[in-house]
């Protein structure tokens, strides 16, 4: 139990480095996705500058780091590979889909845009919810594995 606890704690905190170290890059996905999926029909302004993202960014990494690695703590290498490659895929996709949904909202609901092309400043997309929404999303089959888990035993 105290193995576990340990373990727990230490993916909490490695989750929070992983989403400390990977926020400009997934910034920049999203920027690029919001751009692509418009069919450059956004402009971003302004200065891309930011300090750090909101604490619910960091708590969704660190809480999805934790599950996965409570879930794939006695598991052989190759489900650990298994498991990790899905969530990340599944991850991908979501980003994917809610930048691309989020970015066609923001040119739809402008009616006095010129030529039809959005400008945003960097800051007026929501990071930090797309990216926490994306990593819950994306734990949600460990996290299942683990209740059947539990109910079982």
């Amino acid at each position: 139990m105290i193995k576990r606890i340990l373990f727990g704690f230490l993916a909490f905190v490695i989750g929070i480095g992983i989403a400390f170290y990977t926020e400009s890059f997934l910034r920049e996905i999203i920027q690029n996705i919001f751009r692509w999926s418009t069919s450059n029909k956004i402009r971003l302004v302004g200065k891309n500058f930011f300090i750090f993202s909101n604490k619910l960014y960091f708590i969704t990494f660190g809480i999805g780091f934790l599950i996965l690695t409570l879930e794939n703590l006695n598991q052989k290498i190759n489900q650990i590979l298994k498991s990790v490659i899905i969530c990340v895929l599944i991850f991908g996709v979501l980003i994917i889909g809610i930048s691309s949904i989020y970015a066609n909202i923001k040119v739809i609901e402008c009616t006095a845009c010129l030529d039809g092309i959005r400008t945003l400043h960097f800051n007026e997309i929501n990071y930090g919810l797309i990216i926490s929404l994306s990593a819950i999303l994306s734990i949600i089959p460990n996290l299942t594995k683990i209740i059947i888990r539990n109910k079982s035993a």
